[in-house]
């Protein structure tokens, strides 16, 4: 059997790393056997193109250098799909997989999930069924679409069993596994209870900043923010930068890991020096 599976976005390499794990763990056991392994191929989409921060995923996670990087890059999210299908489609006809695995809810596995449907090829799709029932969210677009294709749907948890069978999905296609962030958060628990807040800041402060202590006895508070629900228009993310300067930083130091697209929009809106002395210094 040959498995092409497929990561885009950042969260999907964390996604990936179990399954990645369990093939190698069911191929050591076969090598005594009869039976053929598993051949695996890894895709990177490339939809996070940032270098700098796919490579330490790769690198914290143990999951193998991708076989294949489709280099897409950045676009509007019928850019990212449609180039996406282009290249991956090319990949899919030279190694000819018997099944294609794709995880999340992100453009690369809409678009890999439509065309591997395409040419027949059997899809999976690994958190399955979870449902927000916001249409204006482009991951609800993905995940239905994603859903109603794939052949075997793994889902995390009983309530995405619930809205699959409410959409008429056969018992058939289901596969209750949990959710793979649980196998990704135990394996690398040990290695994160070892890690140095101040080292991390460290290594990771902004550029020309200095890290400075921020354990104190009332803790500290971790920030992600990079939704474009939330962060591309100044009228949504203007008040959430006051909430957080104003009320959560006054009763604790905040570790803020910026996103990319975060950090363009506060540029942009000219709300970068209203958020720097607040979460820096």
């Amino acid at each position: 059997m040959k498995i092409i599976s497929v990561v885009g976005a950042r969260p999907n390499f964390m996604k990936i790393a179990p399954f990645i794990r369990a093939i190698e763990t069911y191929n050591k056991k076969q090598e005594t056997g009869n039976v053929q392994p598993i051949q695996h191929l890894l895709v990177h989409t490339g939809q996070h193109y940032d270098d700098r921060m796919s490579k330490a995923f790769f690198k914290a996670l143990g999951i193998p250098d991708a076989d294949i990087n489709l280099g897409i890059g950045s676009g509007s999210h019928a850019e990212q799909v449609g180039n996406t299908m282009i290249a991956i489609e090319k990949v899919l006809l030279e190694e000819k997989p018997d099944w294609v695995v794709v995880v999340g809810d992100v453009n690369a596995t809409l678009a890999c999930s439509v065309t591997a449907k395409k040419l027949n090829i059997k899809v999976c799709h690994i958190e399955a069924g979870l449902r927000s029932g916001d249409m204006s969210m482009p991951e609800e677009i993905n995940r239905l679409v994603t859903d109603r294709l794939s052949d075997l749907l793994l889902t995390p948890d009983t309530l995405s069993n619930a809205n699959l069978k409410a959409e008429g999905v056969s018992d058939s296609r289901i596969r209750f596994v949990g959710n793979i962030m649980i196998d990704t958060l135990e394996a690398n628990r040990d290695k994160a209870s070892n890690l140095s807040i101040a080292d991390i800041l460290k290594s990771n402060c902004l550029d020309g900043e200095e890290s400075k202590s921020i354990i104190t006895k009332n803790g500290y508070a971790v920030l992600t923010l990079h939704r474009p629900s939330n962060v591309d228009e100044k009228d949504i993310l203007e008040p959430i930068i006051d909430f957080l300067t104003t009320e959560v930083a006054r009763d604790m130091p905040m570790i803020w890991p910026i996103h990319p697209r975060t950090q363009k929009m506060l540029q942009q809106f000219g709300l970068w020096e209203k958020v720097t002395p607040a979460i820096v210094n």
